[in-house]
């Protein structure tokens, strides 16, 4: 467990997650080993120079993309001017002397520009890089193709370690609502691992401080092709794990699909992150934060609102082959799809949900191809084991569906706090189990719920 304490009221956690959620998150940049310095000028610079100082610095993408570098080298664009096309990139850093890729000459971030690539940014079978101070976009005519700003590729790879992306701008990126890891996929930042020959993986990622906005598909994500294991038996290839990933501190908005999401996580922590408006241009069902194929994942400290109602957007959702998952100081607000689904798929298992500390404020229920979804939706065909969901606030003056169980998978519900809509909000769940809550403006309580603390 971690050292944060915990408060002993459901509405001492609110306050807890308002104040925290809007603290905003320093991350320092450590020294590194001293490697070579080459300069990018797009504007004024010669490929034909040797790169190695500001008054000798090469012109293009292109160039940087044809050399290969070493640990600790940095490639440094001129801070304000746009380079047109793609960065790509060779060469492999360490944890130690990473290579690094950021802005020189002024405070303005250099400016990328992928005119309709696949990626703008893409490292590809490389590690050991931190991308730091840099704005990047991708923007050309919809034609139905999935682009993705920042995308980080290891196909057949094995381990590759170490990778940073810090304050960076992530931004109008023209792709679709195409996600997972056997498809082409667009996105704000996504880092994959592919393949079938070698396992393949991350050991090391942070993405921090940094801004997403105008993407589809996904915002921020990890996802891998190395997924089968016992809770998803349907994958395909060996399991290979994801460790020490974090993602904190980031700020997305106008996003077409998912906001974050990490699959095979070994105990990521997604945290301090604000999702504002998601799943804006989506076919399909999307959340704000979740975790998926995952192990002992933590997000906290989050704040997710204006997901979409059509298809329904919940703020939260605990999903398919994930096992000892916790959402914990979290604040969903003004989200049409809901707060949180309870929802694995055929396929997938997912055992140990902990739900605990958060707010749900004016979350709204969902009428969507004749059926509600209320703000707290449970049933996605297959039964999930050992969920707790306690010390919460959910409150709501324009759901009247607020919980609604649609399948057999039973939710401890305690020592939460339930304030429905005027005239009441509905709580459907002959399933669960629920004790010590105060209800108010709930039409009819659990009967199961023999000690209320408070009820009206």
């Amino acid at each position: 467990m971690r050292s944060t304490r915990i408060p002993r009221t459901a509405a001492a956690g609110a306050a807890m997650v308002l104040t925290l959620c809007a603290t905003p998150l320093a991350v320092a940049g450590p020294a590194y080993a001293d490697g070579r310095q080459y300069y990018v000028d797009c504007s004024a610079g010669d490929d034909s120079a040797d790169g190695t100082s500001a008054t000798t610095a090469w012109r293009s993408l292109a160039k940087v993309s044809r050399t290969t570098f070493g640990p600790g080298d940095s490639v440094l664009l001129r801070s304000g001017v746009t380079c047109n096309g793609v960065l790509a990139p060779q060469g492999s850093g360490t944890a130690t002397a990473p290579i690094t890729v950021s802005t020189y000459g002024g405070n303005a971030r250099a400016f990328l520009a992928g005119g309709g690539a696949r990626a703008t940014v893409y490292l590809h079978n490389v590690q050991g890089w931190e991308l730091r101070n840099l704005d990047v976009s991708d923007t050309t005519t919809p034609d139905s193709t999935a682009r993705t700003g920042i995308y980080v590729l290891l196909s057949d790879y094995g381990t590759g370690s170490h990778y940073v992306i810090d304050n960076v701008n992530v931004h109008d990126v023209t792709g679709i609502d195409s996600t997972g890891p056997d498809n082409e996929d667009s996105g704000g930042i996504v880092l994959k691992a592919a393949g079938s020959a070698k396992p393949t993986t991350f050991d090391g990622i942070t993405v921090s401080n940094s801004t997403v906005s105008g993407t589809d598909g996904y915002g921020i994500a990890t996802e891998s092709q190395w997924s089968k294991r016992d809770l998803f038996p349907g994958g395909e290839n060996t399991y290979v794990p994801m460790t020490n990933v974090r993602i904190t501190g980031n700020r997305l908005s106008n996003q077409g699909g998912d906001g974050i999401v990490v699959q095979n996580g070994a105990a990521p922590r997604i945290d301090h992150n604000v999702v504002n408006g998601f799943g804006l241009r989506a076919t399909a069902y999307h959340s704000g934060v979740w975790v998926w194929n995952s192990d002992k994942a933590v997000m906290e400290y989050n704040e997710v609102s204006h997901g979409a109602s059509a298809p329904p957007m919940m703020a939260f959702d605990a999903d398919g082959a994930n096992s000892d998952v916790t959402y914990q100081y979290n604040y969903s607000h003004d989200n049409g799809g809901g707060f949180l689904a309870f929802c694995t798929a055929p396929g997938q298992l997912s055992d140990g949900v902990v739900v605990r500390y958060n707010a749900s404020v004016n979350d709204h229920d969902a009428s969507y191809n004749g059926f509600t979804f209320p703000v707290i939706f449970n049933g996605c065909g297959v039964t999930m084991t050992n969920l707790a969901f306690y010390g919460n606030t959910v409150h709501t003056s324009v759901a009247k569906a607020l919980i609604g169980n649609y399948g057999q998978s039973v939710v401890n519900y305690h020592d939460n706090v339930f304030v429905g809509a005027p005239g009441g909000s509905t709580i459907t769940d002959p399933v669960s189990t629920f004790k010590g809550n105060v209800y108010y403006n709930i039409t009819q309580v659990p009967a199961g719920d023999k000690s209320p603390v408070y009820k009206r």
